[in-house]
């Protein structure tokens, strides 16, 4: 069935219901029935959804999508990115990496990145199977944060879940804190390391 569009023009926020109007028709909308939601309905959105029925069999609005509904790449989006890659950049730069093997890899793995994102939005809007946060974390994890931090913010999409985003951005600092390290010859990781072999030990000894 080909989706329509329809205006918003009655919404009730306590009871999370409104109406859409397509011609001279008015269709039934409850917040459920959203694809993915990023912002608050409000009268006078432009809505595109597919009709259906409720348990009823009224007609009403599935799989609901605010048109226009993809962000933006803001300059403070870029300064808040550079920021980001300022400590990694200086740690390749300290350990003399070659840029074109480098630049080769974190490009190839950002496309990635925020083709998976793109790819998971898609699934989420038609209801189709999705790919897990997991692999979405992965992929961050492997070089593509900054990739999904351009993804996040332009397609709108994993930026206002909480869990999410935590795990997300523990991953950005785990890499400042490693490339702040490395450029201190992996001081702090090396003492880490011989506390727990410490600790290790004695407990070894203590049996």
């Amino acid at each position: 069935m080909a989706p329509l569009t329809g205006t918003l023009v009655e919404w009730n926020e306590e009871k999370r219901y409104g109406f859409l109007e397509v011609g001279r028709l008015r269709i039934f909308l409850h917040i459920r029935d959203f694809a993915e939601r990023h912002k608050r309905p409000v009268i006078g959105d432009k809505i595109t959804f597919i009709a259906g029925q409720d348990a009823q069999g009224r007609t009403c609005a599935k799989q609901a999508v605010h048109v226009n509904d993809g962000g933006r790449i803001t300059a403070v989006n870029l300064i808040v990115l550079a920021g980001l890659l300022v400590l990694p950049v200086l740690a390749l730069w300290r350990w003399r990496v070659d840029w074109r093997w480098a630049g080769g890899l974190g490009l190839m793995m950002n496309l990635f990145a925020y083709k998976a994102y793109a790819v998971d939005k898609r699934r989420a809007r038609e209801k189709e199977w999705r790919l897990s946060e997991t692999k979405l974390h992965l992929l961050a994890l492997l070089g593509g944060w900054p990739g999904a931090f351009l993804a996040q913010r332009r397609l709108r999409h994993k930026c206002s879940k909480p869990k999410f985003q935590i795990w997300f951005w523990l991953i950005v600092v785990s890499y400042q804190l490693a490339a702040f390290d490395s450029m201190q010859n992996w001081k702090y990781a090396r003492g880490v390391w011989g506390q727990i072999q410490s600790t290790a030990e004695q407990l070894r000894h203590s049996r």
